[in-house]
């Protein structure tokens, strides 16, 4: 398949970016909830914890912190050397993705939604190196979807100085991130066991927004040529 500028999906990459953020939230919110009281995309929380834990001589989350940390690092550098010849395949990326938290949803749904500790730390390790993939992913994108910080910073800094093409981006990104987390905790309470299908059905629905966007893009290509 032709691989599409991301000039010329503009529509469709806001809403895949959008879907990926909401998943984060989710991811965040099931790993924070269910997983040990840490975070599965945000390293700086996690930093936070491990030194709490030290400096207070509550252990019992820094492994998990130092875990999480681990495995999103692991997801970072996956990402980037996998596809680093071919940095808008993005479909694949978001595949592997997907398919991370399919796993990570199977080993939720066998435990009912309650993992033992081994299982909670594996299941940990791999959202957060799902999350780090993503934070490649939506780099490609030209976007952000789990360094919400980072977003505000830079879309304030082009705000002042004029320089922003798209104001709104960051406010849409930060809203998808906490409907993720609010529609992830809904379900958490109610249907706790099916909380982690959340996750994988964003990148699910971000990778039939993404196909249809290169698709027509494509055609627009061909009509043109």
């Amino acid at each position: 398949m032709t691989r599409i500028a991301e000039r010329d999906l503009p529509r469709g990459t806001a809403l895949v970016t959008m879907a990926l953020a909401a998943c984060a939230g989710a991811v965040d919110l099931l790993a924070f909830a269910g997983l040990g009281g840490v975070f599965a995309g945000v390293v700086t929380g996690n930093l936070v914890v491990a030194g709490a834990g030290i400096g207070t001589g509550g252990f019992g989350k820094i492994g998990s912190a130092v875990l999480a940390t681990a495995g999103f690092t692991a997801g970072l550098v996956a990402w980037s050397r996998l596809w680093r010849r071919r940095p808008r395949a993005i479909l694949g990326q978001l595949a592997a993705e997907f398919a991370v938290l399919a796993v990570v949803a199977g080993g939720w749904l066998a435990a009912r939604g309650r993992p033992g500790p081994v299982a909670a730390q594996l299941l940990l390790v791999l959202l957060a190196t799902a999350m780090g993939g993503q934070s490649i992913t939506a780099l490609r994108l030209h976007s952000v979807t789990t360094y919400m910080t980072g977003m505000i910073t830079g879309a304030l800094h082009d705000l002042v100085t004029g320089r922003s093409a798209d104001p709104l981006a960051a406010l849409r990104q930060i809203a998808a991130l906490v409907a993720g987390a609010m529609l992830a905790s809904a379900v958490f309470v109610v249907a706790r066991g099916a909380v982690a299908l959340l996750p994988a059905g964003l990148v699910a629905a971000a990778i039939v927004v993404r196909l249809l966007g290169e698709r027509a893009a494509a055609r627009r290509r061909r009509t043109v040529r």
